[in-house]
């Protein structure tokens, strides 16, 4: 496969191709066969991918003739030049921006614990979970590891979803006498 830079086409011209007087298909296909080879070549050598120059040449082409075709551009090959630098820098900036997102999302791991402590830490709230009286170990299982509503957890236990509420407000307070935390 060849690079963008060995892509054929016509040469490079400074003359406007086509006129506002010409607006048409048959005058952007001109302006496109005349400046798409130059276009490619342009993007890149700002993002240095090929695939990512093919991409924005051609968004910015499809802008180009939405434009064109409302008969608005007097030197297509300028206009044509700024719309794809702006094309391959907005896509610059949505990268920056998805890889931003994502390091927020994935973290740093500065607050990562090893395998071991968490083998301890389960073991330790597994041994507090089991000298809790059964309701309250009951009401926090239903509600925290298996993650149901007060009303689920009332419904399963067949009580009140303020006996839910009380229980696991004990049973929490318990626990983190247990673990040898102050009760928040």
């Amino acid at each position: 496969m060849s690079t963008v830079a060995e892509l054929p086409g016509p040469p490079m011209r400074t003359a406007t191709v086509a006129t506002q007087s010409r607006a048409g298909v048959d005058g952007f296909a001109d302006v496109y066969a005349a400046h798409h080879a130059e276009a490619l070549r342009i993007a890149y050598l700002l993002c240095g991918d090929p695939h990512r120059a093919e991409d924005a040449v051609a968004e910015a082409f499809v802008k180009v003739y939405r434009r064109w075709s409302k008969g608005g551009i007097a030197q297509p090959r300028a206009y044509l030049r700024r719309a794809v630098v702006n094309e391959v820098n907005s896509r610059f900036r949505r990268l920056a921006v998805e890889r931003r997102e994502a390091a927020k999302r994935s973290g740093d791991d500065r607050g990562a614990r090893g395998d071991d402590e968490q083998v301890v830490d389960a073991d330790a709230m597994f041994s507090a979970l089991q000298r809790l009286p059964e309701r309250q170990r009951t009401a926090i299982v239903l509600r925290y590891y298996a993650d149901l509503t007060e009303q689920d957890t009332a419904a399963a236990m067949d009580i009140s979803v303020g006996t839910v509420k009380s229980s696991v407000s004990r049973g929490l307070a318990r626990m983190r006498a247990l673990l040898g935390e102050e009760a928040v």
